[in-house]
């Protein structure tokens, strides 16, 4: 079994109601604040946690959603955002409700550029995770869409060797009749959902 940790970017997260204006928006970082987003240093007594500048920004999410609404309505879709197109793997989640059940979450680990990654994944994520039936027009009022940017991808020197809230997991496998299975955590899963170290990589696996 390997394990690989990486770090997020930072994360955005833009809601959306029935009249097609935007909520609200902000930034988190592993510890859940409005604030830019922090990245891991290895150092030999511990974590340095060094700012890095962002990549991630609201109009992320509203392109995301006008691409989503743009499809449903059978309406072209929207211009070139002004966002950075800058190539990363890049992940979308779709949430639903107050209580923000999962809708849909697919991405990348692959190097995409934003601009055509994210209008990809956006559908993707929407129409296609096959956990979910396909995410309906009446249901854009309720959505809440977020970007997750990842980068410093490296190998984790066993399955603890990561830290909750900043590194995101994912671990490739073998299951019981020796075919390859992988699993992913985005950096803000276990934190959301309250999650330690031990049983977070239990459920992923």
């Amino acid at each position: 079994m390997s394990n690989n940790r990486y770090h997020h970017n930072n994360h955005s997260q833009h809601s959306y109601n029935s009249s097609g204006s935007n909520n609200h928006h902000h930034y988190m970082n592993g510890d859940g604040k409005d604030e830019y987003h922090q990245s891991v240093v290895r150092l030999t007594n511990g974590y340095n946690l060094k700012p890095l500048d962002s990549v991630a920004v609201p109009d992320m999410c509203l392109f995301c959603f006008e691409v989503l609404d743009c499809e449903l309505n059978n309406l072209e879709g929207p211009s070139a955002p002004k966002f950075t197109n800058e190539a990363y793997p890049l992940f979308v989640t779709w949430k639903t409700g107050r209580d923000k059940r999962l809708r849909g979450c697919i991405g990348t680990f692959s190097a995409m550029h934003l601009h055509s990654g994210l209008r990809e994944y956006a559908l993707t994520s929407a129409l296609k995770d096959s956990r979910f039936s396909p995410i309906s027009r009446d249901e854009l009022p309720k959505l809440t869409v977020s970007v997750s940017i990842l980068q410093n991808f490296e190998e984790a020197h066993g399955h603890l060797d990561w830290t909750l809230g900043v590194h995101g997991i994912r671990i490739e496998f073998l299951n019981e009749r020796g075919c390859k299975r992988t699993a992913t955590y985005l950096p803000q899963v276990a934190t959301e959902q309250g999650m330690n170290l031990i049983n977070e990589h239990l459920q992923a696996m």
